[in-house]
């Protein structure tokens, strides 16, 4: 059986989880995500105007 209490009088295992940082887990270079928006956005219009043209 698994316990997440330490001896008595010592820090739970919730609570030392809880003071451990963490990085974000979608941390990245900004640019590479304007990059992808412009993509999309383009793709999207071309394929609008395709639509409109066809």
């Amino acid at each position: 059986m698994i316990y997440f209490t330490e001896d008595a009088g010592g820090s739970s295992y919730v609570s030392a989880m809880s003071r451990q940082t963490y990085p974000a887990p979608f941390d990245s270079d900004i640019r590479i995500d304007y990059a992808l928006i412009v993509a999309g956005v383009g793709a999207a219009l071309f394929a609008f105007i395709y639509l409109i043209l066809v």
